[in-house]
């Protein structure tokens, strides 16, 4: 029983020592590694970034942050205190950013650029940690934009663009009706059915544009995709207006063909009508379930219902 409380004590004096040995080593690696500490300026929200982040330069590890704190003079701004190696080379045009990991939901501190002529920072500010004013992030880039994209596209919904394109089709379907009642002065009418056809044909080629411009949108990073998203939506609200122009210009020939007294054309007139009145259909069966008409119903599951 003795020897075995002997083995038990060597042991435990043996795991001790590894252990005391093993923490000196720790400290004085810590003690012998020299820092220098810079204050990272956010004026943005620094949601993910903790005390112990990692703080990189060009990609590469060569800090963490100490300290986080709200400045007392503006409570908008945050003040991340880090601290970097010593031979770290931040420069007086070296910029900082946040940096999101993935999508865990973590942040890091990323300072990149710094041209080789420029002095080092620390040499030149008085400051015990130099400040550093931290850019837009892209993500914060990107909710910025995304706002401006939300505002054109209200505007295009509103509803006096909305009243506009029911009204085009009102005078679209009048049009119509009032060719079928007339059978004088056709090839002038067939000119001005012309002229519609290759302005729709040219709204056509507009929407084929914006179809292929939100296409790149989603493709490319996000802050040039908000962009591009604008100015789609500003092209198809100026689709809109032209189509209204459109209407205008063939109500004034519409009513001096029925100065005229126009007489009644048949056949081909009734068709138009009747495609006028299918177009309709089609738009309110869309506007009552896009997704059903466009992708159609989706294919029921009897496998559950069978058991």
């Amino acid at each position: 029983m003795e020897t075995r409380a002997h083995y038990v004590l060597i042991g435990a004096v043996v795991l001790s020592a590894v252990a005391a040995g093993f923490l000196f080593i720790l400290w004085l690696g810590q003690t012998q590694r020299e820092f220098d500490e810079y204050d990272i300026i956010f004026t943005e929200r620094v949601s993910g970034l903790s005390v112990g982040a990692p703080v990189r330069f060009n990609g590469i590890q060569k800090g963490e942050v100490s300290t986080l704190t709200i400045d007392p003079d503006d409570p908008s701004t945050v003040i991340a205190r880090v601290r970097v190696d010593k031979d770290t080379p931040v420069k007086t045009d070296t910029k900082a950013e946040l940096e999101l990991v993935g999508f865990t939901g973590l942040a890091i501190i990323q300072l990149v650029g710094g041209s080789r002529n420029a002095e080092l920072l620390k040499d030149v500010s008085e400051d015990k940690a130099p400040k550093i004013k931290a850019d837009t992030s892209g993500f914060a880039a990107f909710l910025e934009g995304s706002g401006d994209v939300l505002t054109q596209a209200n505007r295009l919904l509103s509803d006096e663009n909305i009243a506009g394109i029911a009204d085009i089709i009102a005078h679209i379907e009048t049009l119509t009706g009032v060719i079928a009642d007339n059978d004088e002065h056709i090839s002038a009418m067939i000119g001005d059915a012309a002229t519609v056809t290759a302005n729709l044909a040219e709204a056509s080629g507009k929407l084929n544009a914006a179809a292929t411009s939100l296409q790149t949108l989603l493709e490319d990073d996000a802050p040039v995709a908000m962009r591009d998203a604008d100015a789609v939506l500003k092209e198809t609200q100026a689709l809109v207006t032209d189509l209204r122009a459109v209407v205008e210009e063939n109500r004034a020939a519409l009513r001096v063909f029925t100065d005229q007294g126009l007489a009644q054309v048949a056949p081909a007139m009734a068709e138009a009508r009747r495609l006028m009145r299918t177009l309709d259909y089609i738009l309110r069966e869309i506007d009552r379930d896009p997704q059903a008409y466009l992708l159609g119903d989706s294919v029921p599951e009897y496998g559950a219902e069978e058991e």
